[in-house]
């Protein structure tokens, strides 16, 4: 009887267990020995360079200073202001008695925008002669002001308020749906004993929701490393982009593709994934270590 289960299960689990070796596992050893190669990727001339292209890139000052600074600064900053904007929206919704459903859909709508379009929206928001932002300082007779807001030196932050307003949606969706779970009970029951809004946050609704939103945290620094669509079409994927608009992935791509062919350096980029990878295996391992804590029951 047992043989006939184990048999069963293997059937069942043989597929999707060769589509993850084929799939997920193949393609991430493969990329870690492509990372000891010195190869253009277009042909069969592979330099084996051992962990050359690990060590050129841990020296690489514009790769620390400007690519690596830029990606965190998207994991810390955007994910503050992004979590800080869906909580608030969420509360927001919350104490609003008509038209949820409609609020929802409309602050959830600039999740499902394309990237490149919500690049050229804002590309068009920042424009120093006709864009909405020193438009709306001209009309409240602050035109003497109007910044560039796409200067090398604000590049990033203007870059930053528009991946903001891109996915801040997506994550209220999810952190309204989790304080909706929250029982009423204990929040009224809080509230006539005196506690405050603040308190009430902070001790009752966070801990309630705190495996979703552990979850989402783990997401958004995946999604925040690989972030590449809004930055390459915002100006990562020229020949000499801004610095603000460079990360880790625009970076990776623009080595491996976005030169002259004798540029080309396959080796050297897929070392950049794989620290990729190691960088959102520590995020995890650290965001689970730091908030392991046990579920509560409700």
């Amino acid at each position: 009887m047992k043989r006939k289960n184990t048999t069963m299960v293997l059937l069942f689990l043989g597929p999707c267990l060769l589509l993850y070796l084929l799939l997920f596992l193949y393609p991430a050893v493969k990329a870690f020995f492509v990372s000891l190669f010195d190869w253009n990727g277009f042909t069969s001339d592979m330099k084996f360079v051992g962990l050359g292209n690990f060590r050129e890139l841990f020296s690489d000052t514009h790769f620390w200073s400007v690519v690596m600074a830029n990606s965190f600064g998207i994991i810390f900053f955007g994910g503050i202001l992004t979590f800080g904007v869906a909580f608030f929206l969420s509360g927001l919704i919350a104490t609003g008695p008509k038209g949820k459903k409609f609020m929802r859909g409309l602050i959830y709508f600039p999740s499902i925008i394309n990237p490149v379009a919500v690049a050229i929206l804002w590309s068009f928001i920042y424009n120093h002669q006709y864009g909405l932002l020193n438009g709306f300082l001209r009309v409240i007779g602050l035109g003497h002001i109007q910044p560039t807001w796409t200067a090398p030196d604000t590049l990033f932050w203007a870059i930053l308020v528009a991946l903001v307003w891109m996915y801040s949606g997506f994550y209220f969706v999810i952190l309204s749906s989790a304080l909706e779970r929250v029982p009423v009970d204990l929040v009224e029951s809080a509230k006539l004993e005196g506690a405050s809004e603040f308190r009430i946050f902070f001790t009752i609704k966070i801990p309630m929701i705190w495996d979703v939103l552990v979850t989402t945290i783990i997401f958004w620094c995946i999604t925040a490393v690989k972030e590449f669509s809004l930055l390459y079409a915002w100006g990562g994927g020229v020949d000499v982009p801004q610095a603000g608009a460079q990360n880790l992935a625009t970076y990776m791509y623009m080595t491996a593709f976005g030169r002259r062919v004798t540029m080309y350096r396959m080796g050297y980029s897929t070392a950049m994934g794989v620290v990729m990878f190691l960088i959102v295996a520590l995020f995890y391992l650290i965001i689970t270590r730091l908030t392991r804590r046990e579920e509560i029951q409700y």
